[in-house]
């Protein structure tokens, strides 16, 4: 994995090999004195000057995730800005959740070149609020999701219930199905500490119904606090789901020492999900926190502590697949507590190095005494007798 800092405000790590598929994670942020216009224009200058040095555009842009300070005042803005025209080609979804340490937006892109891969936007429902991209390789087909959510009555239940049903009926389009080809959901809910319930029930109910459960497999998931696109919004998803991947590609990721499986405490979410493919391997780590093998909160009010043990949680996932934090493309980090932000950045800095991109905001984990939660994306060579990933 090769790691980049361009300036202060942008970075991005690239995984190539001799296979023909290059990809990209990119985190740009923008200066902390900022007015929100001016972050605009600052990121959109520096995105455009590093997607043309590195060859990359429209084509090869795959997700886009915007990380608002105030999505009520800035949704607008951003939306009918020259940085949301340039950047929205591929799936794409915004949340507030606000940048901390840094302005009021940060950006994180993922891109894949490679003269085998092609990627369509589908068409967007009359709302323009949910999207997909269809990204198609020579041996498998991506659909990244963004900003699905439901226009039921205000209730984190019935709306997570709506959003499931929806994007079960996409993938029925597809001809694909939530239990065998989505590996990947990014879950946001405003005012986590009330309305966490409700989607982690409705989302149970409705996995049961399809055969996700403790004997079979549940799918990678971070469930984190945000605000989202209008206050009536309880919940939003994105997703990944891949056509073409066989079971005996798919492997759920523990670490029974360090975690104990999630429906132990009423959730249902895998630790993490490693993809292989004939080249390389995709490790999806959901949201990680300072939690122990018997799924309790481990130093209660110590950030510091808290920061080490949900590292040391997220090593003894990749460990057992011979990958470790430098495999890391990037990590997203949520904290509960703003003032937190400079103890932990000195902390990640310390453990995982500044070279690794990371998008640090403000999020609040599902039970209030986790200070910290992070999630990430891994990429490592491997040879395996699957297709190649592109």
């Amino acid at each position: 994995m090769k790691t980049v800092k361009i300036n202060e405000r942008c970075k991005y790590s690239q995984f190539e090999n001799d296979k023909g598929a290059t990809e990209f994670f990119f985190v740009f942020e923008a200066d902390p004195d900022c007015t929100f216009s001016d972050a605009l224009v600052q990121i959109n200058q520096d995105i455009t000057s590093t997607l043309n040095s590195l060859n990359l555009g429209e084509k090869t842009t795959i997700q886009t995730r915007f990380y608002l300070s105030d999505v009520a005042n800035q949704r607008d803005q951003l939306i009918n800005s020259e940085l949301f025209k340039s950047v929205t080609s591929g799936a794409y979804s915004l949340v507030e959740q606000s940048p901390l340490g840094v302005g009021k937006l940060t950006v994180l892109l993922y891109h894949i070149s490679g003269d085998s891969i092609t990627h369509e936007q589908l068409p967007k429902e009359s709302c323009g609020w949910k999207n997909d991209v269809k990204v198609t390789g020579k041996n498998y087909t991506q659909y990244w999701s963004g900003n699905y959510i439901s226009d039921e009555k205000f209730d984190s239940y019935v709306q997570t219930d709506g959003i499931f049903k929806n994007y079960e009926k996409f993938l029925s389009q597809k001809n694909m199905n939530l239990f065998d080809n989505c590996v990947r959901t990014w879950i946001y809910v405003r005012d986590i500490d009330n309305h966490y319930a409700g989607m982690v029930e409705s989302r149970k109910e409705f996995f049961d119904k399809h055969g996700l459960t403790a004997d079979t497999h549940y799918i990678a998931s971070t469930g984190i606090e945000a605000r989202l696109n209008n206050v009536g919004t309880l919940v939003s998803m994105d997703a990944l789901a891949i056509d073409g991947i066989v079971p005996e590609q798919v492997t759920q990721m523990e670490a029974l020492e360090h975690l104990n499986p999630t429906h132990e405490y009423g959730v249902t979410f895998e630790r993490g999900t490693k993809i292989s493919y004939g080249d390389r391997e995709h490790f999806y780590i959901s949201g990680t926190a300072s939690i122990d093998k018997f799924g309790e909160v481990v130093h209660v009010g110590d950030i510091e502590k808290q920061t080490y043990r949900t590292l040391e949680n997220i090593n003894a996932l990749l460990n057992p697949h011979g990958a470790n934090l430098s495999d890391m493309a990037y990590l997203i980090v949520y904290l509960r507590n703003i003032t937190d932000e400079k103890k932990v950045i000195e902390l990640l800095n310390k453990k995982v190095g500044e070279e690794i991109p990371k998008v640090i905001v403000n999020g609040a984990v599902c039970r209030p005494t986790w200070l910290i939660e992070i999630e990430g994306v891994g990429v490592k060579s491997a040879k395996t007798d699957f297709p190649d990933f592109a």
